[in-house]
Order: structure tokens, then C-alpha cells, then sequence
């Protein structure tokens, strides 16, 4: 994986006025995760995990800022309810799933399938 290109695509999905290198530690903490769900470390140079890596990245920011939004105090004293951050949210879990969905082979898969065996 590219720390640039994962800067780079984060930047493209938060938006022109977040620095990437503001949340290099998000970054590098979403990279750490994709690594962790690869299936062999040789992947770890395919293009797509840049995209994934970014997404989550992404998910990770987007949950702190709507977390700080909602939290946020106004002049009055009042809190401010911002009912945009839960759409954000799950836009940005939709961004990670489709991205996990085109990495799906290089990826452990983490469903998990119970059988009863009967003698």
C-alpha cells in the first residue's frame, strides 16, 4: 500500500478542506487495519487496498467528527443536534463495504458459518 495514495484518495472522500496529513495518525491506523485483513502479506502492493485503506481511514474520521458535531455547544449554551453526521456515517460504511467487496479476494473472509453434525 501508498501512505501518498491513501492520502490522496482520503482527501478525495473527506472533502478540500481536510489535510490529510492532519490525520496521518487515522491513516496509519486504517492501513494497519487493511494489513489485518489480508490474507498473505504479499498482497499487500495491490492498488485496490489503497482504495480500502482510504475508505476506512475515511469511516474513522467521519466517526469522530460526527461524534464532536453532535457534542458541539453553541452560543446560546444549547447543544447543537447535527442530524447530518448519522447520513455521513453510513455513507461512509457503504464506502468501506463496497471497497472490501472489490478487495474480497485478497481478504480473510470474517463471515462465520455454524453446521450441526449429526451421528
Amino acid at each position: 500500500m501508498s501512505e501518498t495514495q491513501i492520502a490522496l484518495l482520503f482527501g478525495l472522500f473527506a472533502g478540500e478542506e481536510v489535510l490529510p496529513e492532519m490525520y496521518q495518525s487515522i491513516l496509519n491506523m486504517a492501513a494497519q487495519e487493511v494489513k489485518q485483513m489480508l490474507i498473505s502479506e504479499d498482497s499487500q502492493t495491490d492498488t485496490r487496498l489503497n482504495y480500502l485503506a482510504a475508505a476506512v481511514a475515511f469511516l474513522r474520521y467521519t466517526e469522530i467528527t460526527a461524534a464532536r458535531d453532535r457534542a458541539a455547544c453553541t452560543i446560546a449554551g444549547t447543544i447543537a443536534q447535527n442530524t447530518d453526521a448519522a447520513q455521513k456515517l453510513i455513507f461512509a460504511k457503504e464506502l468501506v463495504n463496497a471497497y472490501r467487496e472489490l478487495c474480497r479476494e485478497l481478504l480473510r473472509d470474517e463471515t462465520f458459518s455454524f453446521q450441526a453434525v449429526r451421528g
